[in-house]
């Protein structure tokens, strides 16, 4: 292990080589010769066989002669941290070079370089909100964390095609949608996955309104409540779940003669329209409404779209039925097994899909 850790340690001194040799020629020639020892022996070891130089004592003796003379007794400990000392170098290495694989692997698939925690990649320059996994913590199951690191890593391998293919948005359609032409157009299909919580989401809608992005495509919505990443009961905003329920039963009891379906609608004011004392719905679904209050502010939107109290009361029933869950299932399964994206939104259109929010200098 020696040898390996000390070549490990000259291939880094050897980038240096050239600032060194301004400097000091003697150093840097001599660091050049002990880095070609270390290659012969290194290449050796990696094909199984013993060193046939005296390198690895080379080394120790370098480190040690100064001690064997002042402090005898130090040499065995010493000799024993130099071996030890050798195994951690080696495998920090091992450890250094699989964690930049899968930052790249998991940056190239998925635009970020963590896929457990998203936001905390410091190179994902786009915005979005991430869809976290459930953190497991090394020092409380190691072996857990070691599976589940190692199974991230396979599965951003996995999904190395996926970033190559052609993205059919007729492939992705959840089973009830709303379109933004009110029904299926001539115009090509695009696909909008999102969270009504999430206000990446909502500048994303913005973006694409202000450049015409609906006027080229007839976009299919897909509406996405993230889970809460510590409670799997929970969404990540607070009422996502109750507002993608009544999109959801607004696509099972569609509203006749509308240009526009009532899901898009809610869609539409939700990221775009304010209440009375002038805040953003959004926002106020987020942090001032209870459950009460964002369940009659969307009936009150229901019945500004058209719908009668009749209807109202059997949305109602359906928002809160098994059937809409199974949807809701169903969309989540698709999201998360055939689109495997890690920020919402996520669009397809176009053949590609695009994670993170829509810029409008995004080309469609």
């Amino acid at each position: 292990m020696v040898c390996i850790a000390a070549f490990i340690i000259l291939a880094f001194c050897v980038l240096t080589v050239p600032i060194i040799r301004i400097f000091n020629k003697k150093l840097a020639s001599g660091i050049m010769l002990l880095f070609k020892k270390a290659l012969h022996c290194f290449s050796r070891r990696a094909t199984f066989r013993a060193c046939d130089t005296s390198f690895k004592d080379d080394v120790k003796n370098s480190i040690l002669k100064k001690v064997v003379l002042k402090h005898p007794k130090w040499v065995k400990p010493l000799s024993v941290g130099i071996e030890i000392a050798s195994v951690a170098i080696v495998l920090l290495t091992i450890w250094s070079l699989l964690v930049g694989a899968k930052s790249l692997v998991s940056l190239y698939v998925y635009g970020t370089c963590n896929p457990t925690t998203p936001s905390a990649c410091s190179l994902d320059t786009t915005e979005a909100c991430s869809i976290n996994s459930k953190q497991i913590d090394f020092w409380s199951n190691p072996i857990s964390w070691t599976g589940n690191w190692f199974g991230e890593f396979g599965q951003a391998i996995v999904a190395i095609p996926n970033k190559l293919k052609h993205w059919d948005a007729q492939a992705y359609l959840p089973e009830t949608n709303s379109y933004s032409d009110g029904q299926k157009s001539s115009r090509p299909l695009a696909i909008d996955i999102f969270d009504p919580g999430c206000i990446i989401c909502s500048r994303s809608y913005s973006a694409q309104k202000q450049v015409g992005f609906f006027d080229k495509y007839n976009v299919a919505l897909l509406p996405y409540p993230i889970v809460s990443a510590t409670n799997p009961n929970e969404y990540k905003f607070p009422h996502s779940g109750l507002v993608t329920r009544y999109i959801i039963a607004t696509q099972l009891l569609p509203l006749s003669n509308q240009t526009k379906s009532a899901g898009w609608m809610i869609v539409d004011r939700m990221f775009t329209g304010k209440d009375s004392d002038g805040t953003n719905y959004q926002t106020a679904f987020n942090i001032g409404y209870d459950q009460k209050r964002a369940e009659q502010t969307l009936i009150q939107w229901l019945r500004d779209f058209g719908y009668k109290d009749d209807q109202i009361d059997e949305l109602k029933k359906i928002a809160k039925s098994d059937r809409v869950k199974q949807i809701m299932e169903s969309n989540r399964q698709l999201v998360d097994q055939k689109v495997q994206t890690k920020k919402i939104p996520t669009m397809i259109f176009n053949g590609v899909r695009h994670d993170g929010q829509f810029q409008t200098d995004t080309k469609f």
